[in-house]
């Protein structure tokens, strides 16, 4: 069940706690509280309870169960600053991959503001206060003779300023006012700081600007199409390292570009078949964008042409296919 659908808040915490090797096998050595305040998902992901998602792996049952036990808490019930983490997520996303979407030439600052009053009939006064100041912005920078890219970069700058600010303010105001529910019913899921506050309609409709202009746009869905097979070679090519390291040259080079500290971990388990999964989605995960298309290249000049379509098969407990072909989430849009 951990593999049905990779995510990486249970990613997150297995990082912190177990994969960022110091000095010892605790991680970051992290205290009790922080571990707390990440667990967006308090649950595994054979216990999902009321919540959308896990956000725990099972390999990482010991460390929750200490972390809820030295906190007060148990699975199923969040730490009250989990809700001020959530907000952040909704704020910084939403904003953030706006101003991407003009900075990439996908939309123009005025589309992102006509976008925003275009549903605002109801005159949303934190909508129309954020429009409005970003409207005064852009007049005020007209006046410098920019170009018509420069004049959206700027103005965009601006706007992110005052929509976190004001989004800040009001996912402040709601959790001062609620914080009393919080604490009575930390089991509720459904209960979201930015959709009970003031910036409600602004955040949802910076999430559908972004959805229609930034998301859905032809370049973007080139780019995901592309790292989709950058990352199911990787994943084969990592598979077969971590099954053959011992018996085939290729395998074994693969298996050396694995982390240090991943091996490290997976050399003192069991080498279950979860012991192997963990192995490959924590070096995959791990990978920045430049270092996967990196050693994408390189492992790939290595490898004959027809290697990757039978070398899996020798493996019987990855049940004769690629492991690339196992379950993966959508990623249509940010949702950690």
């Amino acid at each position: 069940l951990d593999f049905s659908g990779f995510d990486g808040n249970c990613q997150t915490f297995r990082l912190l706690t177990k994969l960022q090797i110091l000095n010892d096998e605790f991680g970051l050595n992290l205290t009790c509280a922080t571990l707390a305040a990440l667990m967006k998902y308090p649950v595994f992901s054979n216990g999902k309870k009321n919540f959308e998602k896990f956000g725990l792996f099972q390999s990482e049952k010991n460390v929750a169960e200490e972390v809820w036990q030295q906190t007060g808490l148990e699975e199923g019930r969040r730490h009250p600053l989990v809700y001020i983490m959530e907000a952040c997520d909704d704020i910084a996303y939403s904003v953030i991959d706006a101003e991407d979407t003009v900075k990439k030439g996908y939309a123009s600052f005025n589309d992102l503001i006509d976008f925003l009053q275009s549903d605002n009939s109801n005159g949303d006064p934190t909508i129309r206060k954020v429009a409005e100041a970003a409207r005064s912005k852009n007049q005020e920078f007209r006046d410098k003779q920019l170009s018509s890219s420069e004049l959206d970069e700027l103005s965009m700058q601006m706007f992110r300023v005052k929509a976190i600010a004001v989004m800040v303010e009001s996912a402040t105001d709601c959790f001062v006012a609620k914080v009393g529910e919080i604490l009575t019913d930390p089991t509720n899921s459904n209960f979201q700081v930015i959709k009970k506050s003031k910036a409600a309609s602004l955040c949802d409709r910076l999430k559908e600007f972004d959805r229609t202009y930034g998301y859905k746009h032809p370049d973007v869905l080139r780019l995901e199409l592309e790292g989709i097979n950058h990352i199911r070679f990787i994943m084969d090519a990592f598979w077969i390292g971590i099954n053959g390291k011992d018996s085939d040259p290729f395998a074994g080079y693969a298996y050396g570009k694995i982390s240090e500290n991943y091996r490290r971990v997976y050399e003192s388990s069991e080498k279950t078949l979860s012991d192997k999964l963990h192995l490959l989605c924590d070096q995959v995960s791990g990978m920045t964008e430049n270092y996967l298309i990196s050693v994408h290249d390189e492992l790939k000049s290595l490898l004959p042409s027809n290697q990757i379509a039978w070398k899996h098969r020798a493996d019987s407990n990855a049940g004769g296919r690629a492991i690339s072909s196992l379950p993966s989430r959508p990623n249509s849009e940010h949702k950690e």
